[in-house]
C-alpha cells in the first residue's frame, strides 16, 4: 500500500463513519504519485473505484475537492510539504494530525524504519497545539501491530499521546494509543 493510500483510506474512513463535520484535507507529495513519466499511484483510477468525484473546476490536476458518494463533508486534496499527510477536525474540535506511511508487498521489516520516522516527523511538527492529536497511520501488518502496541506503552508516546492507525485493504482502520485498541 502507498503513502498517498494510507492517506486516502484514512480520510475516507473518518467521512464515511461520520467521525467529523468537516472537510478532511490530505496532502499529497506529487513525487509518490509520478516521477518523470514513471506511475507509482494511480490516483485518480483510486479515487474513482472508490466512489470520489472531484467537485472543483480543474479535471486536469489530481489536486482538487473530492466528494465521496453519499457523503456531505468532501476530502480537500492538496501538495504541500511538510505540511503533515492527513488533518481531520474531529468531532470534539481537535484536530487528528497525521503522518503516513507506506509498504511495500514483500518486504518485510520496513515498518520499524518507516514508523520511527513518521514519529520523529510528528515531535519536529511546527503545527502541533494542544489541540492538536498526534498519529502515525501505516498500513496493517502483524508487525506494524506489534509495534504499535508496543511503542503504545512507552512512557514518552504516552505523555505526547501517539495514535498508531492501521489501515488495512479493505477500508477499516485500527487505532492504538495508551494501551488501548479502538
Amino acid at each position: 500500500m502507498t503513502e498517498p493510500e494510507v492517506s486516502l483510506r484514512l480520510a475516507m474512513y473518518y467521512i464515511k463513519n461520520h467521525l467529523t463535520e468537516h472537510d478532511v484535507k490530505v496532502s499529497v507529495d506529487g513525487a509518490h504519485i509520478k516521477t518523470g513519466k514513471a506511475l507509482h499511484f494511480d490516483i485518480e483510477g483510486f479515487l474513482e473505484e472508490n466512489h470520489c468525484v472531484k467537485i472543483d473546476g480543474d479535471p486536469g490536476r489530481w489536486q482538487g475537492r473530492y466528494r465521496i458518494e453519499g457523503q456531505r463533508e468532501q476530502i480537500i486534496l492538496e501538495s504541500i510539504p511538510g505540511y503533515g499527510d492527513v488533518q481531520i477536525c474531529l468531532r470534539d474540535g481537535r484536530i487528528l494530525f497525521v503522518e503516513s506511511k507506506k509498504s511495500r508487498q514483500g518486504k518485510s521489516g520496513q515498518e520499524y524504519p518507516l514508523m520511527r520516522e513518521a514519529i520523529g516527523q510528528l515531535m519536529t511538527s511546527c503545527f502541533m497545539d494542544e489541540n492538536t492529536i498526534p498519529a502515525v497511520a501505516v498500513p496493517y501488518t502483524k508487525k506494524s501491530l506489534e509495534l504499535a502496541k508496543r511503542w503504545s506503552k512507552l512512557e514518552q508516546i504516552r505523555k505526547v499521546d501517539i495514535r498508531f492507525i492501521l489501515v488495512q485493504e479493505t477500508g477499516n482502520i485500527i487505532t492504538i494509543y495508551k494501551d488501548m485498541t479502538q
